[in-house]
């Protein structure tokens, strides 16, 4: 067996990376070619926590050291404008798991469980992007950090599980469960790192080499705290003219800042490990290899705590998303072709022909699978990704913080729902309108809201809002509340009358008819509920 402890200096070495070229060369673009439906690519899906897309080197920080990011840029593709719906970890988690939106699905909030799901029973066997690929003929595994109720994924279509607890210390102790067993205590130098190795000896040792798998490996950093990374990695960013500020920080808080950055540049040599394994064991050119983020954080602008998250602004919802398969995706491209957390599940799907694959399978539930499928309301991206003409080029996409349940702790962030267009972020908050926005200026720092040569934009984005909450909320939220006890909520929330809350007593919950004065009626199919 292959010691991946060993391998840890197997990936490319930063210098050496940056030294060939790899940081800043122009790839010739690969010779892709058409997939057989004979073919059953493996996927490997590894994201972190709370890495903005801000904070890559071809973005707004040049100064950040990940060249094995930029190597799978180098071969493959950025979907330069990947956005989360709902940029907290357990509703991002169950889009991707389900891909379907927060409130069809029912997890709107944190610390919510995929069991308890409202639209379909606990225990059905189908409905996740799990079970999809079980049925589909694939082995599939699951590694690290769940944050979707439990410590064990295999109730929801992952055959081998490995659920991490805990791992906001990245240095220990942690615990972690393997297949739903006795919790093991760890403690160590790097949570991600050993994760990552757990993902490696099971395709090394006892992934079944005649069937294609599915692998997910789930790591926390950069999550906070940020002040455990570790020693190489800090010594990376000696200081601030190593790692200069985000020019919109205004917290500014260097322990914070070399933090982060130290830990994503860790997360980044545990892709290392990942992308050497694949090569080392021949599978690189038939796996589909995905790096991306549940969602972002401020990082201080606005000064607002480096982790923080929920809020509509770049910092917060827009995350890197990596794709890599060569011949088939094109190399060494960025598309800025909308695209957001609630598209991944169909878009996966479409790229490894699962279709396909449901049709023709033997699995007494490959029916329903195939039919969930089909009900998906995200956009097949398949098409962007492997640069064939037809692809979709949609004109938004819809952001959203629509509950401060499982959250007992001041400061309370923005209530707000948000529609981001191709050149324009707006958000409505329970207050009214709070934001206009324009892409061209690069930090969101102008607020165009009150500016009259943008009424005609902001009248046209106010639609659009209208229509996504036609489409994403409306048709869901009376069976989310009649499917949701109240003693279940107020658990979800904390105590009635918790003091630190804006509006004690309150569920939490940003209602529809909290903006039906500022979202207008008689937009398509969308009508506000009355009182």
């Amino acid at each position: 067996m292959k010691d991946y402890k060993a391998a840890c200096g197997k990936s490319l070495p930063r210098r050496e990376f940056l030294k060939r070229g790899g940081a800043g060369a122009v790839a010739t673009p690969a010779v892709f070619s058409i997939v057989g439906y004979h073919e059953k690519p493996n996927i490997v899906y590894f994201f972190s926590d709370t890495h903005r897309w801000g904070a890559m080197p071809y973005a707004q920080t040049p100064a950040i050291q990940t060249p094995n990011m930029q190597q799978m840029l180098s071969q493959g593709m950025s979907m330069d404008r990947c956005y989360t719906n709902l940029p907290i970890c357990t509703p991002y988690r169950a889009i991707l798991m389900t891909g379907r939106w927060p409130w069809q699905q029912g997890l709107i909030a944190n610390h919510m469980e995929l069991a308890r799901r409202v639209d379909m029973p606990g225990d059905a066997q189908y409905g996740t992007l799990g079970w999809m690929f079980v049925h589909a003929g694939y082995q599939t595994a699951y590694f690290g950090k769940w944050h979707l109720g439990g410590t064990d994924a295999r109730p929801f279509g992952w055959q081998k599980s490995i659920i991490w607890s805990g791992t906001n210390d990245h240095d220990g102790p942690n615990t972690y469960k393997i297949d739903g067993g006795t919790a093991i205590t760890w403690n160590g130098i790097s949570n991600s790192t050993a994760t990552t190795r757990q993902a490696l000896d099971w395709l090394e040792t006892e992934a079944d080499r005649s069937k294609p798998f599915f692998m997910m490996v789930s790591v926390n950093p950069p999550h906070g705290g940020m002040r455990d990374a570790r020693d190489d990695m800090k010594a990376l960013y000696p200081d601030e003219t190593a790692l200069p500020y985000h020019p919109n920080d205004e917290v500014r808080n260097w322990a914070d800042h070399q933090g982060y950055h130290a830990l994503t540049s860790g997360v980044d040599d545990d892709l290392g490990l990942v992308m050497q394994a694949l090569e080392d064991r021949g599978l690189s050119n038939n796996t589909i290899l995905v790096y991306t983020s549940d969602h972002g954080g401020m990082g201080g602008v606005r000064g607002i705590g480096y982790g923080s998250k929920r809020y509509p602004y770049d910092e917060s919802s827009r995350v890197p998303f990596l794709i890599r398969w060569p011949r088939r995706i094109p190399s060494n491209q960025r598309r800025n072709t909308l695209f957001s957390s609630i598209d991944i599940f169909p878009t996966l799907c479409s790229l490894a022909n699962t279709k396909i694959w449901l049709e023709r399978s033997a699995h007494p539930d490959a029916p329903q699978s195939l039919a969930y499928l089909q009900s998906l309301p995200g956009v097949d991206h398949s098409k962007n990704l492997r640069n064939r003409f037809g692809g979709p080029d949609p004109d938004s996409v819809f952001v959203m913080h629509i509950s401060v349940m499982n959250k007992n702790s001041a400061p309370f962030p923005l209530l707000h729902r948000t529609v981001v267009s191709k050149d324009y972020l707006y958000s409505v908050a329970k207050e009214g309108e709070y934001g206009l926005y324009e892409h061209a200026e690069g930090y969101q720092v102008t607020n165009l809201v009150e500016d009259p040569a943008h009424a005609a934009a902001k009248a046209a984005l106010r639609t659009r809002l209208g229509q996504w909450i036609a489409e994403a909320e409306t048709p869901f939220t009376d069976n989310w509340f009649a499917n949701v006890s109240g003693s279940k909520m107020e658990s979800w929330f904390g105590p009635q009358g918790n003091l630190n809350h804006p509006n004690p007593g309150d569920d939490g919950i940003f209602r529809l008819d909290d903006i039906a004065g500022v979202v207008p009626a008689g937009t398509d199919n969308f009508t506000p509920p009355g009182p």
